[in-house]
């Protein structure tokens, strides 16, 4: 059986600095700003961005080289 998604420790280790990174982002614009908003919509800006970068190269390196013929 073959899996879809194996997600391994160092897949969540990425996935948790991307987090750390938006955090101290989002604390940087707070700072700047005085503004919590700002800043909690850039963190969650940077991290979903930055997830669905990291999803992609995974992705691109995971995904079927060729197409299976089709059988009839």
């Amino acid at each position: 059986m073959r899996t879809v998604l194996h997600v391994s420790a160092e897949t969540l280790t990425a996935l948790l600095y991307i987090a750390s990174a938006a955090v101290v982002l989002g604390s940087v614009v707070v700072i700047y700003t005085q503004n919590f908003r700002t800043g909690l919509l850039i963190a969650a800006t940077a991290f979903i961005s930055a997830a669905l970068g990291f999803f992609y190269s995974v992705w691109r390196l995971y995904r079927p080289r060729t197409l299976l013929p089709l059988r009839a």
